[in-house]
């Protein structure tokens, strides 16, 4: 038993799974890329990723096998990390206390907090992509939540909005002032009414609702600003663990840098101390 937590403790496998990551990663990369599979990542990004593993979709036929063996191999390194995580327990339980690797553990504790985050947005929730709406249209979901455009604000070059939406810059669109007032609401009850930006969503508890780019109206070809005419795509998706996640994760970011700061100067108390 004892052979079998070291194994799957090691620094040894560790390194193999992250260089099988990247690897992998890299495949996904391409794929992303690639002419033959922009379809099917369009299809994965606009449904819940628990729905789409179970939908018919399949597109490719390998993005959903891509898709599970990079869960897969992200289960392992989390294994990985509980396993390295918990010999250090005993480590310090066993040996002088040292502040050092007792702080190591907390940021892996972070991680594994991070990690159980990402997880949670995949299964559970739900999300709504691509929702195309104009000033005075409603959208009404399955969940019950309903979404109202009051009005759309858009500030900039309306010709610009004919673009792909990666290549409109900053001199196309007032991201400051260009914004959307949305209300939700659910089963009758108006739950909140906000100005939403391209970069600010409006937040009601665990819901989310985010402006993904602004639509020319066909009536539209003047360069110049709109009030009315204009449409929006929006997303409507729920996340129970984001705030969690929001929260925990600039944490991580910022233990793993203070532990750096902590352990430069001194490289050489460290030699026979690797963490996992």
């Amino acid at each position: 038993m004892n052979r079998v937590i070291e194994k799957l403790s090691s620094m040894y496998l560790s390194m193999w799974i992250l260089v099988f990551l990247i690897v992998w990663t890299g495949i996904g990369l391409y794929m992303a890329g690639a002419d033959s599979y922009i379809n099917d990542f369009q299809v994965m990004n606009d449904m819940h990723i628990r729905e789409w593993l179970m939908s018919d979709r399949t597109g490719s036929g390998f993005l959903k096998p891509w898709f599970l063996i990079l869960c897969a191999a992200m289960t392992a390194l989390g294994i990985n990390l509980i396993f390295c995580s918990w010999s250090k327990i005993f480590k310090i339980m066993r040996a002088k206390f040292n502040g050092r690797q007792f702080y190591m553990l907390i940021v892996h504790a972070l991680f594994g907090f991070v990690a159980l985050g990402h997880l949670g947005g995949l299964l559970l929730g739900f999300e709504h992509n691509n929702i195309e709406l104009g000033a005075g249209e409603t959208y009404s979901s399955e969940e019950g939540y309903e979404l109202e455009v009051k009005d759309v604000h858009f500030v900039g070059d309306v010709k610009a909005l004919k673009k792909a939406k990666r290549y409109i810059t900053r001199d196309d669109l007032n991201r400051k002032e260009s914004f959307v007032e949305i209300s939700i609401s659910r089963n009758s009850e108006l739950l909140k009414t906000d100005k939403v930006y391209l970069l600010k969503p409006l937040r009601y508890e665990d819901v989310q609702v985010t402006v993904n780019r602004f639509l020319s109206p066909e009536n539209k070809k003047k360069s110049t600003d709109f009030d009315t005419g204009g449409r929006i795509i929006l997303s409507l998706s729920k996340n129970p663990v984001l705030k969690m996640f929001l929260t925990v994760y600039p944490v991580m970011i910022a233990g793993i840098l203070i532990y750096l700061v902590i352990t430069w100067r001194k490289p050489h108390l460290n030699r026979n101390n690797v963490s996992c």
